[in-house]
């Protein structure tokens, strides 16, 4: 079917708005490589600076998949999360930040061609900032997804994650849970049941449902027993985890069980 005048005119409406993303972009990477730079040569940045460098990070993450570049969008996410885990950008930590912000102007000026295999790999080579582990077990690297709105509960799970010495990813909605899951394909996931656009039970179904992902061991948080009818339906691989006073028990049980201090279990 020929292409008609008004397809031709919103190809070049996108093509426009790709490369001002680009531009916008490759302005906002280089403001944050400045300010790394002033810390870096011993300069302090005043809270403001510090906000700066965090909103850049979050105007590229939430544009990079709008107009074609969804690895940046992802890399900038997986970033926001390194600063969350590490406590922000320090002095002790620019190297690490400083990786992210070059390979995020890499694809900018090569253009994003990943297949999902070399997706995972470049996400996976990215600093982590991983804690030493709590334990003195050897603990292998181990990638966490944390499916839980952002608040309280969620920043307290979290903590317990990287005492662990686990790499911890976060998102707030299961619609994004889905396409980081893709790309990172984490080792474990852990759900809010009661979480938005749909809940935990049905996030369980639709990983179950896609190869890549199936096998991810799949942890569901939720105020209700195991054989409580709301959860009912929920497929075999999936650990059920009661939000009570005495969760983390429960949650240690299975890392153990699963072998995360050691060999991952398959």
């Amino acid at each position: 079917m020929p292409d008609t005048p008004k397809s031709n005119q919103v190809d070049a409406i996108m093509a426009r708005l790709k490369q001002e993303f680009i531009e916008t972009a490759r302005d906002q990477l280089d403001d944050v490589e400045i300010r790394i730079d002033w810390l870096e040569s011993g300069r302090e940045i005043d809270a403001d600076g510090l906000y700066d460098i965090q909103r850049n990070i979050h105007n590229i993450k939430g544009q990079g998949a709008t107009f074609g570049f969804p690895m940046i969008g992802r890399i900038a996410h997986l970033l926001e999360d390194y600063l969350e885990n590490s406590g922000g950008v320090r002095s002790d930590n620019i190297k690490d930040v400083r990786v992210y912000i070059d390979t995020m102007t890499s694809i900018l000026v090569s253009g994003e061609h990943f297949t999902p295999d070399e997706a995972e790999a470049l996400l996976h080579r990215l600093p982590t900032g991983k804690p030493q582990a709590f334990s003195d077990q050897d603990s292998r690297d181990v990638t966490v997804l944390l499916v839980m709105p952002d608040g309280v509960q969620r920043k307290v799970v979290a903590q317990e994650l990287l005492s662990c010495g686990f790499n911890v990813n976060r998102t707030n909605n299961t619609m994004e849970a889905v396409a980081v899951a893709l790309d990172l394909l984490p080792d474990i996931v852990f759900v809010n049941n009661d979480i938005t656009p749909f809940g935990g039970r049905e996030l369980a179904q639709v990983f179950n449902s896609i190869d890549r992902l199936k096998d991810t061991h799949f942890v569901l948080l939720t105020s209700y027993g195991q054989d409580d009818a709301h959860i009912a339906g929920l497929p075999e691989n999936v650990s059920v985890v009661e939000k009570r006073r005495d969760y983390r028990e429960s949650l240690g049980e299975l890392l153990m069980e699963w072998g995360v201090f050691g060999k991952m279990a398959s």
